[in-house]
């Protein structure tokens, strides 16, 4: 799958990979390797193994995405049961595509998660919009630039990430970063984690892609603790 990341399955289970590294994967008949494109700034990827029933729901929030499809094989004894994947492999005709779906998620192991699929037709903010309000917490944002300002304008705010610190290692400014992940801004409100393929940008307004969210105490913790600096409304 394009920008979105690539998925891989079988009758009884698959995995999904959310990402953000450029040109990745390559064409199989290419090789494996890691590209070039993903080495000089900051990347972020998320995989969940599924049970095979969930790629009944993850068929129908990709066709919200619209990814750009470069590379598929779908067998067609999977054709009866995912509606849209097989459409989008050959390039057919869609139906109607919704603007946004959001949908519940469980892993095989059964870790709870939402996904936000947004579709170009939804021309605003996805962050500020439909996530923080979604998900009732104020967000703290990171994503490549040129950013959108931090946001107060709604019941909850979307507040940019200035710099990260990783540990064991010096700052990091979120110029050079071209992961997109959001926490929610306090632990005790509701401590989520957000990882997807969508920029804070006034370009990205118009496009499709998602979020994977998950309230895993563990992965809200580990990434709380990379932010140093975040602007709040009343910085410039």
């Amino acid at each position: 799958m394009g920008s979105q990341g690539f998925l891989l399955w079988d009758k009884s289970q698959g995995f999904w990979l959310i990402h953000t590294i450029p040109r990745f994967p390559s064409f199989p008949e290419e090789d494996y390797s890691y590209p070039s494109t993903g080495k000089k700034y900051g990347q972020i990827g998320i995989c969940v193994t599924y049970n095979y029933s969930q790629f009944v729901e993850i068929d129908s929030q990709l066709l919200s995405c619209i990814p750009n499809v470069y590379s598929c094989s779908i067998p067609a004894i999977f054709h009866p049961v995912l509606t849209y994947l097989p459409k989008m492999c050959v390039g057919s005709p869609l139906p109607r595509i919704p603007r946004q779906r959001l949908s519940r998620l469980q892993s095989i192991r059964g870790q709870n998660f939402l996904h936000f699929a947004k579709s170009p037709y939804l021309i605003d903010d996805v962050y500020v919009a439909w996530m923080a309000q979604q998900l009732q917490t104020n967000l703290l944002v990171e994503t490549w630039q040129p950013k959108l300002p931090s946001n107060c304008s709604l019941s909850y705010h979307v507040y940019n990430i200035k710099e990260i610190r990783i540990p064991g290692q010096s700052t990091f400014s979120s110029y050079y970063d071209h992961a997109k992940w959001c926490i929610s801004q306090r632990y005790y409100k509701k401590h989520w984690t957000c990882i997807g393929d969508l920029n804070r940008s006034p370009f990205q307004t118009r496009r499709g892609g998602g979020f994977i969210c998950t309230q895993n105490k563990y992965i809200y913790l580990a990434f709380r603790g990379l932010v140093l600096h975040y602007q709040n409304c009343n910085q410039s």
